[in-house]
């Protein structure tokens, strides 16, 4: 069958190319063209991804859980995104920093990576890491940011602070940097002291304890400085109104 231009003999070549256009495969998974061809090769399959499609779910999450119905074994994979290895993903994971990318974040928000590793078996020789990927899981639903972070750093073992696409050796280097980029230093305090970006670097990456302490003093400042400001606009206002 001719599917998005290329032409497809069966269901397991056709899931491991979703991936590639996951926009055009959310609409047509939902038509009868798509699945009739999918009910010929495997019913029980086409009524799996039938009962999917009826569920409230993003176009992305729904092409990745429908493509592992048709083809499970497949190396992790997602809108865009091909990975032959943990370590792959979580060195990606980080390249997009301070910012979590959107479409990766959904293997932690719905759960979708520790599903790949029971589909693969993966839990059955790396349960450490198994454990540690359903504990993040947990932790997205309510530090989504962080747990992102935490993914990378943990699947990279990376021990350095990569931000926007370059990498520095520690905390000091990093401040360093955004001293020079930033002529707030008052905002570069309430960054470091909230970014759950270096939170992550902290439990992960080298010199830990001394980056904790770092950024512990980073938002004693940030506190003390807004309790200073409050205090000034107080007497201001107390000022004004008695004038």
């Amino acid at each position: 069958m001719n599917i998005n231009g290329k032409d497809y003999q069966d269901i397991f070549h056709l899931a491991s190319d979703m991936y590639l256009s996951s926009d055009y495969f959310a609409k047509e998974l939902r038509r009868d063209t798509l699945l009739s061809f999918i009910k010929k090769e495997d019913e029980e399959k086409y009524e799996k991804i039938v009962k999917l499609s009826l569920l409230s779910l993003p176009d992305d999450v729904f092409v990745f859980k429908a493509s592992y119905i048709l083809n499970p074994f497949m190396s992790l994979r997602i809108k865009g995104f091909c990975f032959k290895d943990f370590k792959e993903l979580g060195e990606t994971i980080l390249a997009f920093s301070p910012n979590p990318n959107p479409v990766l974040s959904q293997l932690l928000r719905y759960s979708l990576l520790s599903k790949h590793m029971e589909n693969t078996y993966f839990q059955e020789t790396n349960k450490e890491t198994y454990e540690k990927v359903l504990q993040l899981e947990k932790i997205s639903e309510t530090q989504l940011p962080y747990a992102y972070f935490s993914l990378g750093y943990y699947l990279s073992r990376k021990t350095t602070i990569i931000y926007e696409g370059k990498e520095y050796q520690d905390i000091f280097d990093l401040t360093y940097f955004l001293c020079k980029q930033e002529k707030d230093l008052d905002s570069i305090g309430a960054y470091l002291s909230k970014s759950p970006l270096l939170k992550a670097y902290s439990e992960y990456g080298k010199n830990s304890k001394k980056m904790e302490e770092y950024l512990h003093i980073c938002e004693e400042v940030d506190k003390s400085e807004r309790k200073l400001d409050e205090f000034l606009n107080k007497k201001k206002r107390r000022k004004i109104s008695e004038e």
